[in-house]
């Protein structure tokens, strides 16, 4: 048995920042002195200081990782870290039902899908808004099966916070043409910033009932998370799929769930996710063809991000 759990406040913050310290995957890429952080918010933490207080300032230690899988949980409370981007929404989906898709799409399990016309081409249109909300397999066959014959199809993943990795797979091995490398996976393994596993690579191959390998636009913006620049990230080794839009929000690391002497939980990123070439995306997988919608032409009920996926259908 281990000794009593202590609830003082000053070994709860040394504990985390040594957990932190040891094991947290992205020290160097972003550029962040942990040492420098502890001076900062070790002299905050005394025994005297009330459990909400200890939180908040853990809280604000955590946050200085700026990372969206990094979260403290107390039973009062859940930190969170709250990005800023300098740039626009990218995305009103009444717009798109306005003046694109109509409101009479099917809803097949998580998946909004229809078809629409332009300029005498067919396009397939597909929008999942959460990798939390499960594929089933049925579903996806389903909605391959019933945009066959269009000359493109519009993925519209903006907003999507991520989720479920497995979904990844369910959706995107119906856009693979053969199996292909999606990307390395390098598990942290030492207390050592640069202490990390050989790369583990992870692959995709084709799946299910349908595969599509006509043109494929994906649309991301500044919304999309963890499993949504994974599936940006694996989307790229296709070579008939083309993102559009915005560089998604990131956070391409896997995050392990860690618990305190007092009992309080925390979360954060214990490896990283590099391209098959090598490029760390942890801050935003970048698009193909960067568009972002003017906000005069939004309110001319354009949409600038379809548009450009409109236009590039049309050009395949």
């Amino acid at each position: 048995m281990e000794d009593q759990p202590t609830k003082d406040p000053v070994t709860n913050f040394e504990n985390l920042w040594n957990t932190a310290n040891e094991k947290y995957s992205f020290f160097e890429y972003k550029g962040i002195d942990w040492d420098e952080v502890y001076n900062i918010y070790r002299p905050q933490v005394n025994n005297e200081m009330s459990d909400y207080e200890l939180f908040d300032v853990m809280a604000s230690m955590l946050n200085e990782l700026r990372d969206g899988h990094v979260n403290l949980t107390a039973p009062f409370d859940i930190s969170r870290y709250s990005f800023k981007f300098n740039a626009p929404e990218n995305f009103d989906f009444r717009l798109v039902k306005d003046n694109y898709i109509g409101w009479d799409y099917r809803i097949t399990g998580s998946l909004i899908n229809t078809t629409f016309e332009r300029d005498s081409i067919t396009i397939g249109y597909i929008y999942y808004g959460s990798f939390s909300q499960p594929v089933q397999s049925a579903d996806i066959d389903f909605v391959i099966s019933s945009l066959w014959h269009t000359d493109g199809i519009i993925l519209d993943m903006r907003n999507n916070g991520g989720g479920s990795v497995n979904n990844i797979y369910q959706i995107g091995s119906r856009f693979a043409d053969t199996e292909r490398l999606i990307y390395l996976s390098y598990m942290k393994t030492g207390p050592g910033y640069d202490d990390f596993s050989e790369p583990a690579e992870v692959t995709m191959k084709p799946g299910g009932s349908y595969r599509y390998t006509k043109p494929v636009i994906l649309l991301t913006n500044r919304g999309c998370f963890s499993a949504t620049s994974f599936f940006a990230t694996a989307m790229k080794a296709f070579p008939q799929v083309i993102q559009v839009g915005d560089t998604t929000g990131g956070g391409l690391g896997a995050p392990a769930g860690f618990e305190l002497p007092n009992g309080w939980g925390y979360r954060f990123s214990v490896s990283r996710t590099l391209s098959p070439d090598g490029e760390n995306w942890e801050n935003g997988v970048p698009p193909d063809i960067t568009v972002w919608m003017d906000p005069q032409h939004e309110l001319n009920g354009i949409d600038d991000i379809m548009e450009k996926a409109i236009e590039v259908i049309g050009s395949k």
